[in-house]
């Protein structure tokens, strides 16, 4: 019998027993359906760390003072400063713009309304490692800071850069006299103000630590959604400037950490050096604990994160087409007895132990592809609408592999779990089939 005429003969079996043929793949369909979804869901979010990595450009480096446990509380080293930042600034021949970062969780009150926001301290070159496009007014531009940095930042930026959609940002005056003023993001403005409320000139109290502050909302950013994965969108920022927030909320000149851009693609590694070098040099003791990467390093370690959640979700779907296949022999078995006789018509006539064999062998394939098929299709919608509906915050990609993948082990699954009931049913004595009734 040719592979094709057993095709035939397997769809034609597939027919006559709908109910239980799609039982049979209800298992291979769940398990490819599960795997497709699994890696759609890893390969989405890889995708979009890569995108916002993109953003702000492959040049970017990142420090921050990261202490063992038991160094916490030894010394009086609290950690990175200005001093530091001024320091790599003038050091760093490979740095094009550095800034430091100082932001942590804020309650922002107006009246009896509050909301929970992510208070970040804005320099003037905050601008080039975090690319925001202001459509009316001026830039924060802070002094002494790379001025020229920012603003080819900005000329670069793509088409999903962040805006200001109402007022101003942040001006070099808020920089100088630690100004009491703020830009806020679209969320903390619907939820402190009325719809047609305007937010400009409105005063709000903001609360970071002990530390609690008026400040005058001149600027609001344009609705982002939640671009930045796994962090806080900036819709749910406010933007203080720099020098208000280590003057007037924390009173230290300690920063949390500091982006820096290099000079040009393909520097970022040496500038990490130049920068551990310097801060190295400043504090050889603490030299251990400063934490110096970059963008790609950072993918590079995200990526071994999500390859390994990828092969044990993964996993859990192919477990699934186990029990599917386990399925699967269990339905052969079962149809080798029902068609007894059947063989035995067959090899009185000339069939062989091969024919027979191809025949069982091929329905069970043809089970499990069909249902590889659908389940195919099933992963697809399902990660289809997953990302539709949370496309902000559960981005979504179907790797072509992927199907490919699903559909291959489906019919993997099939051939090896139907080869024992196809072994049989070739093995069987055509006398004694003639006469089983």
């Amino acid at each position: 019998m040719h592979f094709l005429e057993s095709i035939r003969v397997a769809i034609t079996a597939l027919i006559a027993n709908k109910l239980r043929s799609l039982l049979t793949m209800l298992g291979v369909i769940i398990g490819v359906g599960a795997v497709i979804i699994m890696i759609s869901i890893i390969q989405g979010a890889r995708q979009k760390v890569v995108k916002d990595f993109n953003e702000n450009g492959t040049n970017v480096v990142f420090a921050f003072y990261a202490p063992k446990r038991e160094k916490r509380n030894l010394g009086k080293f609290e950690g990175l400063t200005m001093d530091d930042v001024e320091a790599i600034e003038r050091r760093a021949t490979l740095i094009e713009t550095i800034v430091p970062r100082l932001e942590g969780p804020a309650k922002v009150v107006r009246g009896k309304k509050d909301f929970n926001a992510k208070a970040v301290g804005a320099t003037g070159d905050y601008l080039s490692v975090n690319p925001v496009k202001v459509e009316q007014g001026r830039f924060f531009l802070g002094s002494g800071l790379n001025l020229k940095g920012a603003l080819d930042a900005v000329a670069e930026q793509q088409a999903n850069e962040l805006k200001v959609a109402h007022g101003r940002f942040l001006g070099i005056d808020d920089q100088q006299t630690w100004a009491k003023v703020c830009v806020i993001g679209d969320k903390i403005k619907k939820q402190l103000f009325e719809t047609d409320e305007d937010p400009l000139g409105q005063v709000i109290t903001v609360s970071i630590g002990q530390a609690r502050l008026p400040l005058t909302v001149v600027g609001v950013l344009e609705y982002k959604g939640n671009n930045n994965f796994g962090d806080t969108s900036p819709d749910e920022q406010i933007l203080i400037p720099f020098s208000t927030m280590q003057k007037r909320f924390s009173g230290s000149r300690v920063v949390a950490a500091l982006s820096a851009r290099s000079k040009g693609d393909g520097t970022a590694e040496a500038a990490a050096d130049q920068i551990f070098a310097i801060l190295k040099a400043r504090h050889p003791d603490q030299a251990q604990d400063f934490i110096i990467d970059t963008q790609e390093g950072l993918l590079k370690r995200l990526d071994q994160v999500l390859l390994v959640f990828q092969v044990v979700l993964g996993g859990v779907g192919f477990l699934s087409l186990l029990v599917g296949g386990i399925g699967i022999m269990n339905i052969m078995l079962v149809s080798v007895t029902e068609r007894t006789k059947e063989i035995g018509i067959r090899k009185a006539v000339g069939a062989k132990r091969n024919d027979i064999l191809l025949q069982f062998v091929t329905e069970s394939m043809t089970v499990s592809g069909l249902g590889g098929l659908l389940g195919v299709a099933f992963g697809y919608g399902v990660s289809a609408a997953i990302g539709f509906a949370m496309k902000d915050r559960l981005p979504t990609f179907v790797p072509l592999w992927a199907a490919g993948l699903g559909f291959g082990f489906a019919v993997s699954v099939g051939m090896f779990f139907g080869i024992y009931p196809a072994v049989r049913a070739s093995k069987l004595d055509p006398i004694n089939a003639l006469r089983y009734e």
